[in-house]
């Protein structure tokens, strides 16, 4: 475990995950005894929630303290961590509600839907929906299916657009245009839902795994072509292979890192996108195929972004990555090291480069000062 961090920081690594060693509890002990009064409360509750974590903390905080193997937490900070549980978990039932509405939907008209991240992961990997926060609903589909999924989503009262004051405003020729040409997904489709729990519902509809015109691509057709048919929250969905889908989530880390227009939104200090990929290997150790997944990743011209996913997933949580792949995906990518600190290569000239190591600037506001503006308009 990382020892150079500030001990807010690091009782978050310690905690964020759905099953905490023996070994990480006595850390997180040590942390907080040895911080007494002092310790950072502050600044841990709110990183915990800017790294959208605070839900997946509030368990293992509430077992440890019950037990007493955590005496000294802080009470107001555990009733903190708490509410937003509940809340998360209010939150994705509404998601739940949403996602078997379009997937029977879809279904229903023929249209094979994709489920990608938070709306897969919550209700398949993680125990407690209410463990996993969503912003959207995520979905791949086919190029060729998107009007008869849009018809589909037309019929259940969603909208395209961006919000507004609780409603959904049209997006401008100028904002189309720009998605059309940068973005690997269509314009957000809104949905208004009277809670007030979750007054609005999103799904973004993609149509590849990669932004256009870059410097990769991951094609859609292998990777809907090797989807299986499951059941997801009681409706039919497809679902990635397991190498698939370590492959999306290491290369939407790699994008949500580098490019500027989602560093602006603080995509890039995301503790959760890395415990997604950590909590998804756990719970497939006994599928996944660290030799396919690199014969694959090579094969498919994908080496970077999976290795700048994996190799940043190791420096947190070191037992979770092969260190054989890890080892054979780092000697098949040129500046290995480099790209570990490189960002802006979507957007800039010339790419830009980090002077904090990973984990002290993943934790570090501050840092977003240096960078550029970001031009895109959506």
């Amino acid at each position: 475990m990382i020892t150079v961090l500030d001990p807010g920081y690091e009782l978050i690594l310690l905690l964020a995950g759905q099953d905490v060693t023996e070994e990480r509890q006595a850390r997180a002990r040590e942390l907080v005894r040895a911080g007494g009064p002092r310790f950072p409360w502050a600044t841990f509750l709110d990183q915990a929630n800017q790294h959208r974590v605070a839900a997946l903390l509030s368990p293992q905080v509430r077992a440890l303290t019950a037990r007493e193997a955590l005496p000294e937490f802080d009470p107001a900070v555990l009733s903190a961590l708490r509410a937003i549980h509940f809340y998360t978990g209010r939150r994705n039932e509404v998601m739940a509600e949403a996602l078997a509405a379009v997937l029977t939907a879809a279904d229903a008209a023929g249209v094979p839907v994709v489920v990608r991240k938070g709306g897969y992961l919550a209700y398949r990997v993680y125990r407690d929906p209410a463990l996993r926060p969503m912003g959207d609903l995520d979905v791949l589909v086919d190029r060729g299916r998107v009007a008869e999924l849009l018809g589909v989503l037309t019929e259940l009262g969603y909208a395209e657009g961006g919000r507004a004051a609780g409603e959904t405003r049209p997006l401008s020729r100028r904002e189309r245009l720009f998605w059309h040409l940068y973005g690997s997904d269509l314009p957000k489709l809104n949905r208004h839902t009277g809670d007030t729990a979750r007054p609005v519902v999103s799904i973004d509809v993609n149509v590849s795994l990669a932004l256009p015109g870059k410097e990769f691509d991951i094609p859609v057709g292998p990777v809907l072509e090797r989807a299986t048919r499951q059941e997801l929250v009681g409706a039919p969905a497809y679902v990635m292979d397991v190498e698939d889908t370590v492959i999306d989530l290491c290369s939407h880390i790699y994008k949500n890192s580098t490019a500027l227009r989602f560093m602006h939104a603080g995509k890039h200090r995301r503790l959760l996108k890395y415990v997604d990929v950590a909590e998804y290997l756990a719970a497939n150790r006994d599928r996944v195929s660290w030799p396919g997944l690199v014969t694959r990743v090579t094969e498919a011209g994908l080496v970077a972004p999976v290795y700048y996913g994996l190799a940043h997933l190791a420096l947190l949580f070191p037992a979770v990555v092969d260190a054989q792949a890890l080892a054979e995906l780092r000697g098949r990518c040129p500046d290995a090291e480099q790209l570990l600190s490189r960002f802006g290569q979507w957007d800039l000239p010339e790419p830009m480069a980090w002077e904090q190591p990973f984990p002290q600037r993943l934790f570090d506001r501050a840092g977003d000062a240096s960078l550029p503006a970001s031009r895109s308009l959506v």
